[in-house]
């Protein structure tokens, strides 16, 4: 007897469903998502699609070692989640829920960049004097990094259905690495703030310090 494929083609209607359940805090939000090898590659092509397109812009800039360092730096940053948490999946004996985990955790990492952007836009709608003071963008991004940092462990927890002293673990150890990544960039030639502009949000000019 025969029997059809499962469709492994992903549904935008139930990624976005499934990232707004998450961002409330609903566990269910999880089973919105496949847990399917295509299902995981189209959850990564955007990220990879902006390194991508930064990759070629910072060819065209007039600091173009600064810029390609960044975008390496930012695909490190993209892909350290899935190969970390993979590794304890398979260690905890979770390789089965690692899937559905990866794919959501993928696509919810854009959540916390959609609030960041709606709030600044509805604050210069509405309290434009508030949005035009320094402090107040990296007051919304600090407060937007200890959103992501949340519902990452949050995903982790019910993604793998793993404890909160193993979710902190997972998300603690891919944070580490990825703060390791950007101090050694910062401190190897040519001495540019990386590390600063991920902790503060500070993208502006910089001048690298000359060995």
């Amino acid at each position: 007897m025969s029997s059809n494929p499962p469709n492994e083609t992903p549904d935008p209607k139930s990624v976005v469903q499934g990232m707004a359940l998450l961002a409330c805090g609903r566990a269910e939000g999880i089973e919105r998502f496949r847990g399917t090898v295509n299902s995981f590659l189209a959850a990564l092509s955007p990220g990879i699609a902006f390194n991508l397109v930064s990759f070629f812009l910072a060819l065209l800039q007039k600091d173009t070692i600064v810029g390609l360092i960044r975008v390496e730096l930012s695909l490190c940053a993209f892909l350290a989640l899935p190969v970390i948490s993979f590794l304890f999946a398979r260690k905890w004996g979770r390789e089965d829920r690692w899937l559905r985990y990866a794919t959501a955790s993928a696509w919810s990492e854009w959540t916390s960049l959609f609030i960041c952007v709606v709030v600044m836009a509805l604050a210069a709608l509405v309290m434009p004097a508030l949005a035009d003071r320094p402090g107040f963008g990296h007051a919304v991004m600090f407060s937007s990094q200890l959103y992501d940092l949340w519902l990452g462990m949050f995903i982790a927890r019910c993604g793998l259905d793993i404890s909160r002293g193993r979710a902190v673990l997972v998300y603690g150890a891919a944070t580490l690495f990825v703060l390791v990544c950007y101090s050694v960039a910062s401190l190897l030639p040519p001495h540019y703030p990386f590390l600063t502009e991920i902790l503060l949000g500070d993208f502006g000019p910089h001048n690298a310090v000359k060995s």
